[in-house]
């Protein structure tokens, strides 16, 4: 893995630990599924499971030693998920419980800690994020899910649904409207760790995704199920910072492009040095070299900017909340590069590359959802576009047409 210039001695050192740990166990897996013509992308309990067997389990890279983490930091999130990554091997277990872990790990109490967070770090627990629901997508603050207190209990009453992974969770980090009359001023959501075989709690339905396979994506019921006070991660109304947060965990998460990008890079390289027509490889074209310049373009600047955000939160340059709008714009970048590069490969490799060994069409469909996933890309769009109309004027940058003329300067004309 090549190594950020930024990088402390302890962040090459695990980056190095980590591609090792692809190579020597998990790449051999991988390879051997494809020549066998099977999807590798469909494993990823046994991946997951040879993760956390090695002390590769994200959520530990992300905790704090006293926890049972190694503590390495976003950047040694971001290493992982890019190495990983490389090896075409589905390890969405570890990370869908790293995303319904982020909140415990941001914003929970030391008793939420020991009792959810612990199991999950060792992979004797799994999590999931639950905010989709038959009527709200990326309107996340149009939530419905019922939360009435109760004494020293709260009452959730709906539905949730594309729950990745909440049949086989043990815990669902669920967002519920509190307060419905506070829905302006994101004061009505509120969070909640419920364990999912809580009284009540029904899975009503497992979706059959097209790309990302064996998911247990879930439609989930709630009827009357009652949740502990102590159950709650921060305070009533608090649910917004603690979702939006979490959510810029999950867009981090992303790195994995930067490591199937890779794949593709070799696997387009190595077809056209080898791949003779007319005479010679078609590396020596010039529309082949400009796709794969295309490609290449892409994978570097989804390396940096990845890396960069994780920089920001390391040195703690940035708070979670002011964060969203970096992570938002690099998440649609990143995962919409990854489609892209995708498509470079497919057509340098040609039929070859819609052949199952070559894994380029894996890659595109997975491509494809994650720019659904974590917030629509076209949402967030709107969101980075409507955040920049909201900061002040810069008037060094502006011509005079647009900054006006001050008294001094029209003395002097």
């Amino acid at each position: 893995m090549d190594y950020m210039p930024w990088w402390s001695e302890k962040s090459k050192k695990f980056a190095d630990e980590v591609e090792a740990f692809v190579d020597d166990v998990l790449l051999p897996i991988s390879l051997k599924l494809q020549e066998e013509g099977k999807d590798p992308w469909a494993i990823q309990w046994k991946a997951s499971k040879l993760c956390i067997d090695h002390g590769f389990h994200p959520l530990m890279v992300l905790t704090e030693e006293k926890y049972g983490g190694s503590e390495q930091g976003y950047t040694g999130y971001t290493i992982l998920n890019e190495a990983i990554g490389r090896c075409m091997l589905n390890i969405n277990p570890l990370l869908t419980s790293v995303f319904g872990a982020g909140p415990i790990l941001l914003f929970g109490t030391e008793a939420q800690k020991e009792e959810f967070l612990i199991p999950l770090i060792k992979g004797e627990k799994w999590a999931s994020i639950t905010v989709t629901e038959p009527d709200v997508g990326n309107d996340a603050a149009g939530i419905q899910l019922h939360a009435e207190k109760d004494g020293d209990e709260w009452v959730l009453n709906g539905w949730k649904r594309f729950i990745t992974l909440a049949a086989l969770s043990d815990y669902l980090m669920v967002y519920a409207n509190s307060d419905p009359e506070m829905k302006r001023i994101y004061r009505h959501l509120t969070a909640f760790i419920v364990p999912r075989r809580t009284k009540g709690i029904t899975i009503e339905k497992i979706n059959r995704l097209e790309g990302d396979v064996e998911m247990a994506n879930s439609v989930v019921r709630f009827r009357d199920v009652r949740v502990p006070e102590k159950n709650m991660i921060l305070e009533p109304g608090d649910g917004w910072t603690v979702m939006t947060s979490a959510l810029n965990i999950e867009r981090l998460g992303i790195a994995g492009v930067v490591g199937q990008g890779r794949v593709l890079q070799e696997i387009a390289r190595a077809y056209a040095k080898r791949r003779v027509q007319f005479g010679m490889p078609i590396s020596r074209y010039q529309n082949i070299q400009l796709r794969m310049a295309e490609l290449t373009m892409r994978l570097e600047t989804s390396r940096i900017s990845i890396y960069y955000l994780a920089d920001l939160l390391d040195k703690g340059e940035v708070d979670m909340f002011q964060f969203g709008a970096k992570s938002a714009a690099i998440k649609v970048y990143c995962t919409q590069a990854l489609t892209e590069m995708a498509q470079h490969a497919a057509f340098i490799c040609a039929g070859d590359g819609y052949t199952n060994e070559f894994g380029i069409y894996t890659v595109l469909k997975n491509a494809m959802l994650m720019q659904i996933a974590g917030g629509s890309n076209d949402i967030l769009k709107i969101f980075v576009g409507r955040n920049e109309f909201i900061k002040d004027i810069d008037e060094r940058f502006l011509p005079r047409a647009l900054r006006g003329v001050s008294k001094e300067e029209i003395e002097k004309l």
